[in-house]
């Protein structure tokens, strides 16, 4: 086996999702969303808000940055899936808005509170996608986004969805934008830029380290995000309650 086979042998072990969902599932701090009160999951759902708008941008910004060709035309395919393809009202930051109003949320205070950590992290990452080699950004934000948030959500649904306030609410809840991003589409879209990968690291196995390294830092960057909202949210609740009686709310029409 080429030293060639055996970095793309790793890459493939260190992007394998299965794996990955299986570590975010076992995490101790994920498992808590079962069962921490309705204001602190509300708190860490908007915090997410921030990694979706800016998420889209720097999907938008990588397919500029990229060369004419397979890869271009599939992350400008999945771009319009962020974009409602074509219809505002179906983006995905809409969506995810939609189901923040739905638990309760006011419509007002969507966009306040940013960790101001986390905004730098996000910041960097985009300078990251402008300024790194086009297989890095591939890496930081194809694989990054696609590959690992889609399993770091399916995880956290699988987690909050038995939450007893979430449960209280769930005729009321907006779900769409969840059954997107734990159901077929993503995992499609996550097998088809797979494949894209595979041959573009086959064809050009130059680029192979830089998209390695490009997704080695985006793992970094995602798993210290949620650290400190974590961090920020659990330290408090040590003596509170772990349930809460679901408050009635007004979903977006």
């Amino acid at each position: 086996m080429t030293n060639h086979d055996d970095s793309l042998r790793e890459f493939w072990l260190l992007a394998d999702a299965a794996r990955t969902q299986t570590a975010y599932l076992a995490d101790e701090r994920l498992k808590r969303l079962a069962t921490v009160p309705l204001p602190v999951l509300r708190k860490i759902f908007v915090q997410y808000r921030y990694f979706t708008i800016f998420y889209i941008t720097d999907l938008a910004l990588l397919v500029a940055k990229l060369p004419f060709g397979e890869l271009r035309s599939l992350l400008a395919d999945f771009l319009n899936d962020e974009l409602g393809n074509g219809d505002n009202e179906a983006a995905h930051e809409r969506l995810y808005d939609n189901f923040l109003l739905s638990i309760g949320i006011p419509a007002e205070e969507l966009a306040l509170d940013a960790n101001q950590e986390n905004m730098r992290l996000l910041l960097d990452l985009q300078t990251r996608v402008v300024a790194g080699t086009a297989p890095y950004a591939v890496g930081l934000r194809g694989m990054g986004g696609e590959c690992l948030c889609q399993v770091y959500l399916a995880a956290m649904h699988a987690h909050f969805v038995d939450n007893p306030a979430i449960r209280a609410l769930s005729d009321r809840v907006s779900w769409t934008f969840w059954d997107i991003h734990t159901g077929d589409v993503d995992i499609a879209h996550r097998e088809k830029l797979k494949a894209s990968v595979e041959t573009l690291v086959t064809s050009s196995p130059e680029q192979l380290d830089e998209l390695i390294k490009g997704y080695r830092d985006a793992k970094a960057i995602f798993d210290k995000f949620w650290e400190n909202i974590y961090a920020e949210h659990f330290a408090d609740l040590r003596s509170a309650p772990t349930t809460e009686r679901a408050e009635p709310t007004q979903a977006r029409a």
